[in-house]
């Protein structure tokens, strides 16, 4: 018999976490909420956990139920060698309905430490294995608490051949012991999944993230930060906008291209045109910042993106003590260490040589832009 128990009502959300793990590390299947659908989980320790999750979800060695990892950061210890495109890719969609399906062909994988009898039932016919970090609060926190990885798939609707749960009861009957009441998805669907081999990506089932999501969860995204967002930075982005679409123009034409360039302030209000002065400066590169509004820099800006160019040492040092885990992303955009000196309020030669500045700066990282990990997606 099922034990459900209510995540929205729950006095102390912390005792549905314990009971969900202690079933987890006893051998049970646990059902939990994600945003799009309930999902069934078994730890990957506990082969007879997995065993009854595949009979009941229907799963097989052709489609595998996913290995879930504690974090995004713990694929590494999964797959080591999983690709530079896929790891950009689940940085940016996870936690979310999106499910990697990747090679293991590494010795040094954490897998090999999983019972014989998991690491077969988790495998493809081909070798491959599904990766997935599904969203929800209380995931979030069953997997901090978890040992060792789980394992997951969605879980079907009670004697239906399609379609996937969208209560708890609509669960297959005798599917778990426990199950985590989040209330009615609202937005229920499959996972999408997909595969990447280098720089190419395949759609091996379509599911919530479509593939403009997927496009736009691939692109490369340059951010440009100074104070206020209304001279320097903005005029960066539009030089860099431009260079980008001269280089690789023809490589993508007929398509957007995959590599953006945005700007922000840390110090920004939000809304604000661009300075009269940037806009006069930046005419001379055959560029307009008439429709800028100045954006206030935040974390979901500072996250998607992969390169971040500040202008001066305290913009840095603002992004990096916000975001410790970012820094590795986050430059000055003066290869030489020097600051890019606030024009604002100057007279128009004060913009110029800004510009100039910039523009010099922009040629140097566009020269350098590693565009290997930008993911092309194609059907199967």
């Amino acid at each position: 018999m099922t034990k459900i128990l209510d995540w929205r009502r729950s006095d102390d959300p912390r005792d549905v976490v314990h009971l969900a793990v202690q079933a987890l590390a006893e051998g049970h299947v646990v059902a939990a909420p994600t945003d799009h659908a309930y999902v069934l989980l078994a730890s990957a320790l506990q082969p007879a956990a997995v065993d009854h999750l595949q009979r009941v979800t229907s799963t097989s060695s052709v489609q595998p139920p996913a290995i879930v990892p504690r974090t995004a950061d713990e694929v590494l210890d999964l797959i080591p060698s999983i690709e530079p495109g896929s790891r950009r890719l689940i940085r940016k969609a996870w936690p979310g309905p999106l499910v990697l399906q990747t090679k293991n062909a590494d010795e040094y994988s954490s897998l090999r430490c999983l019972p014989e009898e998991v690491y077969n039932r988790i495998q493809t016919h081909s070798g491959e294995v599904r990766v997935w970090l599904p969203e929800h609060e209380a995931l979030h926190y069953i997997m901090r608490l978890v040992s060792g990885p789980l394992v997951a798939a969605a879980a079907p609707v009670e004697g239906k051949s399609q379609g996937v749960a969208r209560t708890v009861a609509e669960l297959p009957s005798g599917s778990s012991v426990l199950a985590i009441d989040g209330g009615v998805i609202q937005e229920p669907g499959e996972p999408t999944i997909v595969a990447v081999e280098g720089n190419r990506g395949t759609i091996l089932q379509e599911g919530v993230v479509d593939r403009t999501q997927l496009r736009q969860l691939s692109q490369y995204v340059i951010l440009f930060v100074c104070t206020g967002n209304t001279c320097r930075s903005p005029m960066a982005a539009a030089l860099m906008r431009r260079k980008i679409q001269d280089q690789f123009g023809k490589e993508f034409d007929g398509q957007s291209i995959p590599i953006v360039a945005v700007s922000a302030g840390v110090s920004a209000f939000g809304g604000d045109p661009a300075s009269h002065g940037a806009l006069q400066a930046i005419q001379n590169y055959g560029c307009s910042l008439q429709d800028h509004q100045s954006t206030q820099l935040n974390s979901w800006l500072v996250e998607q993106s992969d390169l971040i160019l500040a202008m001066g040492q305290r913009h840095r040092s603002v992004i990096v003590s916000q975001w410790p885990d970012v820094a590795s992303k986050v430059h000055l955009i003066a290869g030489d260490g020097s600051e890019i000196s606030d024009p604002f309020g100057g007279p128009l030669e004060v913009y110029q040589r800004c510009a100039e500045q910039l523009d010099r700066h922009t040629n140097y990282w566009l020269d350098h832009l590693d565009t290997s990990s930008i993911i092309h997606w194609s059907n199967r």
